[in-house]
């Protein structure tokens, strides 16, 4: 079944040209896919030019708008379906990526959203770190109550677009560029098993991700993770929902790496554990969309994804002026 692979960019420069290469060796012939380019200059669409070519699989819209769920929301309203996959534009996918992630959700009607193997690239241990996601082996989760079972991350995961619609999309207070930095895609999981559909964690759809984070930055990037997931259950507390309370618990206690700290280590996750608490206080600035469970965002001028233009019209972006959409092959 076709599937619409979206990638969103922000100021990557030639980073992206790797991901571009890797998906046009892809041994999954039906598929086409979305850029949506964030950037400030014409770097990262003049590389996509070059290496995409006449291709007409791609399609790449320039946007003025901020933020990782933004991004991804305007792809979505651009899909063709009935299958969305994402990666970040630091991956490279693997020629049977595709392939996997399709089969999962052509094969089984009751799974909404399938994560799958993140591995690191190459890099110095010594000098900083790459965000992975090893999964060893296939994991149903299919309650709310157990979302902290759920390993994955969006650099490699695939939705029925049907389903994301019908949730409401991505939360666009949170992620990368958002006003609470992250868990874009640990609070879609949730909201999907909300709607009564399986998540699943599955080891053989593989990326690689080249993201490295030296050490030095490390701290800081943790603390905003640690902020996305206290903001994310604090939100789902705050509508009442006793599914969420496992999850904020486990998921708080879990930042903490306690052999580090008993031993006196460095990097014991102290800063996350500070942040998650900061985020579920944070999160009280925000009111709540409660039929999409997501935040309200003070400074968005954006239509609800369900009322979304078609992808022939402009698209309005979060600062009220319209996203300039470009075709780079027809």
């Amino acid at each position: 079944m076709h599937v619409t692979v979206c990638i969103v960019t922000r100021d990557r420069g030639k980073q992206i040209a790797n991901t571009l290469k890797s998906l046009i060796q892809s041994d999954f012939v039906d598929w086409d896919a979305v850029i949506v380019d964030q950037s400030k200059d014409e770097d990262t669409s003049d590389i996509v030019s070059d290496i995409i070519g006449n291709d007409s699989r791609f399609r790449f819209i320039r946007s003025q708008s901020i933020g990782s769920s933004v991004a991804r929301n305007i792809a979505i309203a651009e899909a063709r379906g009935p299958f969305i996959a994402f990666t970040d534009d630091d991956c490279e996918v693997a020629a049977t990526w595709l392939g996997y992630l399709e089969s999962y959700l052509r094969t089984d009607d009751s799974v909404g959203l399938a994560y799958g193997t993140v591995l690191s690239g190459p890099h110095d241990k010594r000098c900083g770190f790459i965000p992975d996601c090893p999964i060893v082996q296939v994991t149903r989760i299919t309650s709310p109550l157990l979302k902290w079972r759920d390993k994955g991350i969006g650099a490699n995961m695939i939705c029925r677009l049907n389903v994301l619609k019908a949730v409401g999309g991505f939360d666009e207070v949170l992620g990368s560029g958002g006003p609470l930095y992250s868990y874009l895609d640990g609070d879609l999981t949730y909201r999907i098993l909300k709607a009564h559909y399986t998540v699943l964690n599955i080891p053989d759809a593989v990326v690689v991700h080249h993201g490295f984070r030296p050490w030095s930055t490390g701290r800081q990037m943790m603390r905003g993770v640690g902020i996305g997931v206290g903001a994310t259950y604090m939100k789902h507390l705050r509508l009442g929902d006793v599914a969420a309370i496992p999850n904020f618990l486990i998921e708080w206690l879990r930042c903490i790496s306690w052999r580090r700290l008993l031993l006196l280590q460095r990097r014991t996750g102290l800063g996350r554990f500070l942040g998650y608490g900061r985020g579920a206080i944070i999160s009280f600035r925000y009111a709540i969309d409660r039929q999409r469970r997501v935040y309200i965002s003070a400074s968005s001028g954006r239509v609800p994804l369900a009322k979304h233009p078609s992808q022939n019209d402009k698209v309005t972006t979060d600062n009220s002026e319209s996203t300039q959409s470009s075709r780079v092959a027809h």
